[in-house]
């Protein structure tokens, strides 16, 4: 994380100089371009011929040789160059003259009248604005040509015109960029580590590792990512502990199946023909009972763990109606029959296999535990309060559920003492199946003791208006 820290730095720190030197180039070019108003020349031509002034002055006053100094220090000072030129176009000091600014000067010189009584003239090129010259009649009749060239770009003036006021201005801005800059990287990454922190320590094992409220860095972006893994980090561990449950409910609950095969092939070895033959079919319905163990196991670990199933309309009327007709059948030999109290066409869009695992499961663990020769009622209807919801009510006339344990029957392989006991078949999935169908579509389902007894189960659905 230390390398991403000073990577986001280093971008940070050399966008901040590049925009500082961009803003210094742009603010002395766009400077020295504008023209002084009332006068027709930039700022940039109005230094060189001060510089030009100041030249034919120093000439004036002390002849040739007083500007020698003037003439140098334009040498050391930077892009603004100064020349003396005589009649033959030669520079006083000997230095070698752009060809630009020699033409312009020679072509100066030999149109100056040496009558005019103005002694100085100003004299440029009107298509450059980087030559500027200055003519000047000494006393005794002597011409020269002072001429200034820009020879440089307006930020190489710049670093030259005001070296300590401009480096100085640098220096104060690269400190305030790089104290920004470490700012705004610390920001970013510091989050950012503590995700990653987080996600190791979540990977390593640690299922209850939580990246929380992020106390610096905390822009929406930062803070959606860290919600974003803690509710992956929540939704795993919640897969993680149901299916370690599973596994281990399923190990328990096959430890007596399994007891009570080895017992009835041992009789079925050493007992009489008529012995046998029960133990035979007694290892036959421990079969069964193990293979609809295994697959509701399954499907249950399907519908924890699976991803949103593919989803259609499904007209909810008639897939209960399927289901009512296939378990009142079954019910038959005991007695026990299942009805259709009310209904109303309703429609949702769900996934239509697991809805009717769902509502057939409920049936079947009602048909299981009403009493013989007693009806199964189911009823199908909207919410009086909330026609967005259909709610579906199963009742039976068997001994109920204790009241401390009416939310529990929803749980894997939990069953009752009394009323749900292991002899009744069941394998103790059925319910669980039902809800985690039912939550999958955004509804809910509860349990109560109906009045003269019985069992009565609810599922909402929210449905299509």
């Amino acid at each position: 994380m230390r390398r991403l820290f000073w990577r986001i730095f280093a971008a940070f720190w050399l966008a901040m100089v590049v925009l500082i030197l961009a803003l210094v180039w742009i603010t002395t070019r766009n400077f020295e371009t504008e023209k002084i108003p009332g006068l027709e020349v930039t700022r940039l031509q109005a230094t060189m011929d001060d510089q030009l002034a100041r030249v034919a002055r120093d000439l004036r006053r002390n002849g040739p040789d007083g500007p020698h100094r003037w003439l140098r220090a334009s040498d050391d000072r930077g892009p603004v160059r100064l020349f003396l030129l005589d009649d033959g176009g030669h520079d006083l000091l000997g230095r070698r003259v752009p060809a630009d600014a020699a033409d312009a000067a020679r072509t100066a010189l030999l149109g100056l009248d040496p009558a005019d009584p103005v002694r100085d003239a100003m004299a440029a090129d009107p298509d450059s604005d980087r030559v500027r010259l200055r003519l000047v009649i000494l006393r005794d009749g002597r011409r020269y040509a002072a001429v200034a060239v820009f020879d440089g770009s307006s930020f190489g003036r710049l670093l030259y015109h005001r070296p300590f006021t401009f480096w100085s201005h640098i220096g104060v801005a690269l400190v305030i960029s790089t104290l920004v800059s470490l700012l705004l990287a610390f920001y970013v990454a510091h989050p950012l580590g503590r995700i990653r922190s987080s996600m190791r320590s979540f990977a390593e094992g640690d299922l209850d590792s939580r990246v929380g409220r992020l106390r610096f860095g905390r822009s929406a972006e930062m803070t959606g990512l860290a919600g974003e893994f803690d509710r992956m980090a929540e939704r795993i561990k919640a897969l993680v502990e149901n299916n370690r449950r599973l596994v281990r409910d399923v190990s328990h609950e096959l430890r007596s199946p399994l007891a009570r095969l080895r017992v009835a092939l041992e009789l079925a070895r050493e007992g009489e023909p008529a012995e046998a033959r029960r133990s035979l079919d007694r290892i036959d319905r421990e079969a069964d009972r193990l293979e609809a163990m295994l697959a509701q196991a399954i499907e249950l670990s399907r519908l924890e763990t699976a991803t949103e199933p593919r989803r259609e309309r499904i007209a909810l009327d008639e897939l209960l109606g399927h289901a009512i007709t296939n378990a009142d059948y079954e019910g038959a030999p005991r007695g026990r029959k299942v009805v259709l109290a009310a209904s109303a066409p309703i429609r949702l869009h769900g996934a239509p296999d697991a809805l009717y695992s769902a509502v057939e499961n409920i049936i079947r663990n009602a048909l299981a535990y009403t009493a013989d020769g007693t009806t199964v009622e189911v009823a199908l209807q909207r919410d009086a309060a909330d026609p967005g919801i259909a709610r579906i009510v199963v009742r039976d006339h068997g001994p109920g559920v204790p009241e401390g344990e009416l939310v529990r029957i929803f749980d894997p392989f939990y069953r009752t003492d009394a009323a749900r006991t292991r002899s009744s078949g069941g394998t103790g999935l059925g319910l669980a199946i039902a809800r985690r169908a039912v939550v999958n579509h955004g509804g809910h389902i509860i349990a109560c003791n109906a009045e003269g007894g019985g069992l009565e189960v609810t599922i909402s659905l929210p449905v299509d208006a």
